[in-house]
């Protein structure tokens, strides 16, 4: 190859006359289409890519739900990313007072405080309390002793944020975070339904609820607008409070004509302790404990035949008391699941059921 030949490949062609003005114009043409284009696309938002220290980057269950549709990826973000965990939930979760011996815990709701407060609130509410028995068939005392338990008539329902100790326990209790995770999810839900801010909520250290203290899968099941005023406001309104326990009862087949508990005489009743029930879920037909010589008390209700029973005991100072329970007392326990909570539920609803 010669020089100028090897020159000639080195160097570009270069048009002249004519030639080189349509090249130059189809060069400026380039050029400034190409800012324009390039102006435009800086104008147009960037797609956003995924922070990976986001709640919903780091969490796979919060992806889920975002994956299903049930929340925004960002709403939930922004709600959750400020948020810590609560110690004193986590702390409070792992010694709850239902734990006690039943002579101590009951000692937090059987007492004349608790008893005078709630016939107050029967007679204030009389004609709320007759309505819900009519459509329920609940009666009065019963609804009346839950909201005393759980709330003290409403006085106390909790101080702690509700969204924090359920995002606390889903995603920092791994014991029980299944249920949590599931119990925030709804939490949220319900927030949208009703119109709250999740921010604003108190509750206890469980996450549950308004003067009834649900929790938020229950709540949405359950909760009434038994006002008429087209909010089911669970905080203040004492006629929605008390209908959504009836509810609840109700939903979960309670029996109007069967007792709770009877509490059985060891001088008539023998060997008591090798009698007890494995659960409540082992619960017999009452005539199957009548035939292996259970006897109640004269003044005791006798239930039907076929009403579900079991044999448990509870702690009292001098020793175990034997009660036979039966489906209503189940009943309670699906509520709280401690047989202690059920317990003085029913002690609670005997004292208001006297006449003060």
């Amino acid at each position: 190859m010669t020089r100028n030949s090897a020159a000639l490949q080195d160097e570009p062609y270069q048009p002249v006359g004519q030639g080189r003005k349509i090249l130059l114009w189809r060069k400026a043409c380039r050029t400034t289409c190409g800012m324009g284009l390039w102006l435009l696309l800086s104008l147009l938002p960037l797609p956003r890519a995924a922070d990976s220290t986001e709640p919903t980057s780091q969490l796979p269950w919060l992806a889920e739900w975002v994956q299903r549709g049930d929340f925004e990826a960002q709403w939930l973000n922004t709600l959750l990313a400020p948020l810590t965990p609560d110690a004193k939930v986590l702390r409070l979760m792992d010694s709850q007072a239902e734990a006690k011996p039943y002579f101590v815990y009951r000692k937090n709701f059987i007492n004349e405080r608790r008893i005078q407060r709630g016939r107050v609130m029967m007679r204030s509410n009389r004609n709320t309390l007759q309505r819900i028995q009519k459509q329920f068939r609940i009666t009065p005392e019963v609804v009346v002793a839950l909201w005393g338990v759980e709330s003290h008539y409403g006085q106390h329902s909790g101080g702690l944020s509700v969204l924090r100790t359920l995002y606390t326990l889903a995603a920092h209790y791994p014991r029980r975070a299944p249920f949590f995770q599931e119990e925030l999810r709804q939490f949220l839900l319900l927030c949208q339904e009703e119109n709250w801010d999740p921010n604003d909520l108190e509750g206890s250290y469980a996450g549950a609820i308004g003067q009834m203290q649900m929790m938020p899968s229950t709540l949405r099941k359950y909760a009434l607008d038994f006002s008429g005023d087209g909010k089911r406001d669970v905080f203040g309104n004492s006629a929605d409070v008390l209908a959504s326990i009836a509810s609840f009862l109700s939903g979960h087949n309670w029996n109007p004509d069967a007792p709770i508990a009877i509490a059985l005489n060891p001088k008539t009743n023998s060997d008591l302790d090798s009698k007890k029930s494995p659960s409540l879920n082992s619960m017999r037909p009452w005539q199957e404990w009548q035939q292996e010589g259970i006897v109640l008390g004269a003044k005791d209700k006798i239930p039907e035949p076929n009403e579900p029973a079991a044999l448990i005991a509870l702690e009292e100072e001098q020793g175990s008391r034997y009660y036979m329970v039966f489906g209503n007392f189940k009943v309670i326990t699906q509520w709280n699941r401690s047989s202690r909570f059920a317990m003085v539920v029913r002690e609670l609803a005997d004292q208001l059921r006297k006449a003060p």
